[in-house]
């Protein structure tokens, strides 16, 4: 996570795909309970949180998006870019039972660089997929 004290705004990005079967539940476990990608986060800090897509690969649409978000944050609620942070979820960033890691993660990187915007890489890991890592089963 980032050093930033200041973080108000957690924008989480799922892939389109897994997205298509997925419901984010376990991702909005981890944040919750301040777990996996999300346990940098103190849990007496009250952050805002928006859920979406990449949309779709290449991932081209989340730059819209981003830049969507950040305007409107901004414009709506006084929160700088400095302030949003893009989590990245696990199943763009890790390869696991949806599949192998994204294809597109550094187009997506560069993306959200572009929009000036910090990254965090994670949301739930489960224990089945991290023991895979382990023995080498999973890549990423």
């Amino acid at each position: 996570m980032s050093d930033q004290p200041d973080v108000r705004y957690l924008a989480v990005v799922q892939c389109d795909i897994v997205m298509e079967r997925c419901s984010g539940y376990y991702c909005e476990q981890a944040f919750h309970h301040r777990s996996g990608g999300f346990a940098a986060y103190p849990a007496d800090r009250e952050y805002r949180t928006l859920y979406l897509t990449c949309g779709g690969c290449c991932g081209r649409a989340l730059h819209r998006k981003l830049a969507n978000l950040k305007h409107k944050a901004q414009a709506n609620e006084g929160v700088a870019a400095d302030q949003i942070v893009v989590q990245l979820a696990s199943c763009i960033t890790k390869e696991s039972y949806h599949g192998p890691a994204c294809p597109h993660l550094g187009y997506l990187r560069e993306l959200i660089a572009k929009v000036g915007l910090q990254t965090c890489d994670d949301t739930h890991l489960s224990r089945p997929a991290i023991e895979r890592r382990a023995t080498g089963e999973y890549r990423a």
